[in-house]
Parts: structure tokens; C-alpha cells; sequence
């Protein structure tokens, strides 16, 4: 669908914004989202303030957390870091299919963390730099609706692991994309970590983007998309959410984070139906700001 597809008679809202609309309310759950352009500052979203299911998303206060620490000297990202008993965690991730007295870096676990959502590495993390200072530094960035358990107790949901709006998230990745938080090279660090994510079926679904064009932390492609996805189900359905900075080589910059929830399929396949809004939202606002030279 174009802008010029658009019927009218959804008075009061912007061509794009009527798009969103139909595309949104074609799924079987809920979703919000939200984009900023991070060279204009305009915002795109849907309910950008609504509070919903991170998923494996929250990884990324973590990430920023352990580089508050390492920029402080508070721990070291070269330190070799054990995996104990009660890190190793199911789900994603390769650390638990892998020898227990297996010994990383504290730079390798969070590099796991994001690019294979590796749980076990998640933890050890936590465990490193303590959840309820992650938290902390979670608030004093400004992220006030979020918050994590790391973990979903007996009888939890979704929200016990992790929670957020898509307005903290982007709000967040700015901070990362405009070297606006910890030190410039900290934010430098953290964008390669992000460049290595290996699940690309939400934002950059529909995008002409490759993970594979590029050498070490450096991309080749003319599109570079640096994320955390994420992925789980709880008793009332499936979620799907990804949150990311888009560089457009000599187009825009913008952060996005999409969110959905409550969708009846609770597979974990590449058509999930909130991976496809997910694509499609992220098409769309790719679409409006880089305009149809860089469509693909």
C-alpha cells in the first residue's frame, strides 16, 4: 500500500498515519510503535506511550549498563567471566548447549547477548552488574516505564520478564545513535554489538538490507540496520518486538522500536503474523523518510 491508497474517511490524521492505522488494525493482537527521525526529530508512532512485553528487547539495558560500569572502571569488558549454575537458562542462545567451565569475556557474553539473544549470557551480565542497578540506570536515562525481572517466575507472563514502551526504547537508542550517553566511544562500542544481531525478520524484514554486507564492524550496504529483537509467548499469546537504528548512506538516521503482543500464534516461525506488522511498520516509515530512491 502507498500513501495514495489511502481512502478518506479517516479525517484528521496524515497520509502516513492513516496507513499505520489500516495496517494495524489488520492484526489479530496489539500493537504500538514509535520512530524518530534523528536528524529532524519528527516522530512517527501509534500509542508510542503504551506499556507492553519486551521480550529478549530489554537485553539492550543491559548492554548499556555494562558499559556505564566498564566506562567507570567498575568492571573491565576484557575480564574472563564463569558461567554459574544458575546462569544457564533454555531459550536462546548457544551458552548452554556449550562446556559450563567455558570462560569469556565480559565483552564476548554481551556481543552473545545481542547478536544470538543467548540467555545464559544475559544472565551472567546481570548477575555481573546487578539487576537493580540496571534498573536504576534504566530511570536515570530517562526510561521511566521500564522495567525487568530478567526472568519469568511460576505462573508469569511476558511483562514479568521485561516491559517497556516503544517512546523508552527509542529514546534509548538515540541516546546510543547520537553519542549522547556514558562517552562517545562507549556509544561507538555498543553500535558494533548491535550491527551483529542475527535475527532480522522484524525491522528489517522488508527492508533492502543484508547482515552479511559487511567486514568485521564495518557495512558495505548502503542500508545498516543495528538492533535487538526479541521473541516469546505467554497465556495470552505471542510477542514480537525489535528496536533499532537505521542509517540510510547519504539518506536518514532514525531509531524505531516495534512492539506487539497477544497474538493467537504462538509459534516462533519467521511469519509470525507480529514479526510481519512488525516488517511492514518499519517499511513504511523506512519508505516515507528515504523516499523511493533507496526502496529497493
Amino acid at each position: 500500500m502507498t500513501e495514495t491508497d489511502v481512502p478518506t474517511n479517516m479525517t484528521g490524521l496524515t497520509a502516513i498515519e492513516q496507513v499505520v492505522q489500516q495496517i494495524v488494525a489488520g492484526f489479530d493482537g496489539e500493537a504500538a510503535f514509535m520512530a524518530r527521525h534523528l536528524d529532524t526529530g519528527e516522530e512517527i508512532g501509534h500509542r508510542p506511550e503504551r506499556v507492553m512485553p519486551t521480550a529478549s528487547t530489554i537485553k539492550l539495558i543491559v548492554l548499556a549498563e555494562v558499559f556505564r560500569q566498564a566506562e567507570e572502571e567498575i568492571i573491565s569488558l576484557d575480564e574472563s567471566l564463569p558461567i554459574a549454575a544458575d546462569d544457564r537458562r533454555g531459550g536462546s542462545g548457544i551458552l548452554k548447549d556449550l562446556s559450563p567451565d567455558l570462560l569469556l569475556p565480559v565483552r564476548d557474553h554481551c556481543t552473545l547477548m545481542i547478536a544470538l539473544s543467548d540467555n545464559t549470557a544475559t544472565a551472567t551480565l546481570v548477575r555481573l552488574v546487578g539487576r537493580e542497578r540496571v534498573l536504576a540506570s534504566a530511570r536515570e536515562w530517562g526510561m521511566t516505564d521500564t522495567t525487568s525481572g530478567f526472568r519469568v517466575p511460576e505462573g508469569g507472563g511476558a511483562r514479568d520478564y521485561g516491559a517497556s514502551t516503544p517512546r523508552d526504547l527509542v529514546h534509548l537508542l538515540a541516546f546510543i545513535a547520537e553519542d549522547a550517553i556514558i562517552s562517545p566511544s562507549a556509544c561507538a562500542a555498543m553500535r558494533d554489538i548491535l550491527l551483529t544481531q542475527q535475527y532480522h525478520e522484524q525491522i528489517a524484514r522488508y527492508l533492502p538490507y543484508s547482515q552479511y554486507e559487511r567486514e568485521g564492524y564495518v557495512p558495505h550496504g548502503e542500508i545498516v540496520v543495528r538492533s535487538k529483537s526479541g521473541f516469546m509467548n505467554d497465556t495470552t499469546g505471542g510477542v514480537r518486538v525489535d528496536a533499532g537504528i537505521v542509517d540510510v548512506r547519504d539518506g536518514p538516521r532514525f531509531a524505531i522500536a516495534l512492539m506487539t503482543e497477544g497474538s493467537p500464534d504462538r509459534g516462533f516461525g519467521p511469519e509470525h503474523p507480529g514479526a510481519i506488522l512488525n516488517g511492514q511498520l518499519a517499511r513504511l516509515v523506512f519508505d516515507h523518510w528515504a523516499g523511493p530512491r533507496a526502496a529497493g
